[in-house]
């Protein structure tokens, strides 16, 4: 099973930031367990049309940083 580890950019509750082991899709969502304190949550395997981003759209973003 090839996992992904995805890190918070906020610190939760428990004091560290969660290191997300997430399960290969299978289904609209995959389980994820952090690996640092076992928390569970579920991670959508799809976007929503409004997720994405154009190429334009982003480097319109990144001129006017």
């Amino acid at each position: 099973m090839a996992d992904a580890t995805i890190e918070t950019t906020k610190a939760p509750e428990a004091g560290h930031f969660h290191r997300w082991r997430i399960e290969e899709p299978n289904g609209p969502t995959s389980r994820g367990v952090c690996k640092v304190c076992g928390a569970e949550k579920q991670f959508k395997n799809w976007l929503a049309e409004g997720d994405f981003i154009t190429n334009e759209e982003h480097r319109a973003m990144a001129s006017a940083a």
